[in-house]
């Protein structure tokens, strides 16, 4: 062996394959899922444990002549472009789906690209939706910077002549207004495509924020339910975005259970590993591995709308100015991260995935 050879690191395969950004499961010769990699939970929004062992086209709806071929153990390879697949229940998506080979004992690997529409989907692309969003914020920008400037200043005077109960409000109040008054002053300059200002970011802050600012609102019959990784590193973010971004999550979330009873609206937190976009602006692929989703037990979003979700005027509520779901995806995006829905079983779940400070950026 020579010293270059010798000199060559060794590498854990199993690793590297749970890494990969592209969705990748191992079948046997009858179907069955062996393995499945994070980026094939993520695409199909299902855990490892309820994917393995199950026959792969019951967890992936596909046409029945892609079934046959893969039952078929005669077939080992397979290529189609622009599949039509169902994932997790959820609307139709297309994929480049390839099956190869894999060892002697029949098994294969699958593996799932969303083709390009799909693709700049997950990827939070909102082109031209997410201009119109920040063009329509700027102009309302001076019409609500004035009462929130009377709002702020009604608070302060409360805030002398109130208890210390009472100041818990006060206090929520003003820094809602400062807050609010620090996003529009950024959404003036979205249009302008300048780019928010990101640093290193404990989540938990903007997370309880938010949620401390939606429990204030008092929606009836709603509880909020928290499931956080308490070993998230810091997150490269702003934190006004990401308040933002949670507060209409979290608003639309409360408003789409509709005072029931048994309303429940669940805030999470997770550390995922091989998820990465390519933003399309020369910096390559970027890692997000930094998840918080919200989710509610409510009816869904409507399914004729849920490929416009994102984009300015899209909206179910009869008052609704179907601007909010635009502007977190914008923020998301400008923080160079992704937002995504999806209906999960019996919950509709938004998950939004941000980039993790750089490791020698977490001293500083």
């Amino acid at each position: 062996m020579s010293a270059l050879t010798s000199s060559i690191p060794t590498f854990d395969h199993d690793e590297i394959i749970q890494s990969h950004p592209i969705a990748t499961l191992l079948i046997d010769k009858g179907g069955v899922i062996l393995f499945v990699n994070a980026a094939a939970e993520q695409l199909c929004n299902i855990g490892r444990a309820a994917m393995v062992g199950r026959v792969v086209y019951d967890v992936i709806g596909m046409d029945r002549s892609y079934r046959q071929r893969m039952n078929d153990p005669a077939t080992s390879a397979l290529f189609a472009h622009r599949a039509e697949i169902s994932l997790g229940g959820r609307k139709s998506a297309f994929v480049d789906m390839q099956m190869a080979p894999y060892g002697r004992s029949g098994h294969r690997i699958l593996t799932l690209v969303p083709s390009q529409s799909d693709a700049e989907l997950m990827g939070g692309a909102i082109g031209r939706s997410g201009r119109a969003a920040g063009a329509a914020a700027s102009m309302l920008a001076h019409e609500i910077k004035n009462p929130l400037a009377g709002i702020k200043g009604a608070a302060q005077l409360l805030a002398r002549k109130t208890d210390a109960s009472g100041e818990r409000f006060t206090t929520l109040i003003c820094a809602e207004v400062d807050r609010i008054t620090t996003l529009i002053d950024q959404m003036e300059h979205f249009s302008r495509g300048q780019p928010i200002a990101c640093a290193p970011l404990n989540l938990y802050q903007p997370i309880h924020q938010a949620i401390e600012t939606a429990r204030a609102r008092q929606f009836p019959g709603i509880r909020f339910a928290e499931d956080f990784d308490p070993s998230l590193p810091l997150v490269h973010g702003n934190h006004d975005a990401v308040v933002q971004i949670l507060l209409n999550l979290i608003t639309n979330g409360c408003e789409a259970l509709g005072g029931r009873d048994d309303g429940v609206v669940r805030v999470a937190t997770a550390f995922r590993h091989g998820l990465s976009i390519d933003n399309g602006d020369g910096r390559g692929r970027i890692a997000l591995p930094i998840e918080v989703s919200v989710s509610d037990n409510g009816p869904g979003v409507p399914a004729d709308i849920r490929g416009d979700l994102f984009d300015p005027f899209v909206t179910t509520k009869r008052e609704g100015r179907g601007l909010g779901l635009a502007l977190v995806a914008k923020l998301a995006r400008d923080m160079g991260g992704t937002v995504q829905h999806m209906r999960d079983g019996e919950w509709t779940r938004f998950r939004v995935h941000l980039p993790a400070v750089p490791k020698k950026g977490r001293g500083e």
